[in-house]
């Protein structure tokens, strides 16, 4: 293969780039899963991630080590460099309830390149989902609903000022908040689990209030007809449906 030098680039944040990139390293999963049966790549744009299972820790470690060091070499065959210290890893268990047993196996060390990488201690954000340990996603619906509070706050003070009709809040309402709150709400939504969509009924609740004015006395009936919402358990089933 010959080379060339490359004199120009595209633009940061250029859709391109993300194509480019995914056109190029596309030949490393195949690399890499050919000198390591045991693990699979799982990768979005320019996210590139692997996953291993194995009986315990050491385990996972070995084999994670080695698609990094394959991975590596393919790069660099290629021209390429990884930014090796920007690597996570993160560590799933099936026992719940388990943080003793976990603590001392979130110590083991994963040798990327020169880098030393460490399991995460806290909460993983992977393309816009946060997944803890013990394979729940509390932390990532605590913190959408978090965001969505917020929005919601910062919405009320901008249409009460500006005077907005109640169609038109309604429709920054489900574009703003709703979108944030329940972002992948079709993958944690669990019918028989009731504290989440209780949680998002609170945030529908005060949406409503904000359309069309209403006092916090109002029964929940009556503020889901008159803002056009429905109740939250038929909108967490449509999410997933």
């Amino acid at each position: 293969m010959e080379r060339h030098p490359v004199e120009t680039g595209v633009p940061q944040g250029s859709p391109v780039s993300p194509i480019l990139f995914a056109i190029y390293t596309s030949g490393q999963i195949k690399w890499v899963e050919d000198y390591v049966s045991e693990a699979e790549e799982l990768s979005f744009v320019d996210d590139l991630g692997w996953v291993a299972t194995g009986s315990d820790v050491n385990h996972v470690v070995s084999i994670v080590e080695r698609c990094a060091a394959n991975g590596i070499v393919w790069a660099s065959r290629r021209g390429l460099q990884f930014d090796t210290a920007k690597t996570e890893a993160a560590l799933f268990m099936r026992r719940r309830g388990h943080q003793k047993h976990l603590r001392p196996q979130l110590t083991a060390k994963i040798n990327v390149g020169n880098q030393s990488v460490r399991f995460n201690t806290q909460a993983t954000h992977w393309l816009g989902v946060l997944m803890n340990a013990d394979l729940t996603f509390k932390e990532h619906h605590n913190r959408c609903m978090k965001r969505g509070w917020a929005a919601e706050a910062r919405l009320r003070t901008l249409t009460e000022i500006y005077g907005v009709v109640p169609d038109s809040v309604r429709a920054v309402q489900v574009a703003c908040v709703q979108a944030v709150a329940l972002y992948r709400s079709e993958v944690w939504w669990d019918p028989r689990e009731g504290g989440r969509g209780d949680d998002f009924q609170l945030l529908l609740n005060r949406q409503a209030r904000s359309i069309r004015g209403a006092l916090p006395t109002t029964p929940r009936g009556a503020l889901m007809r008159e803002s056009g919402f429905t109740p939250a358990p038929l909108i967490l089933d449509s999410s997933q449906l």
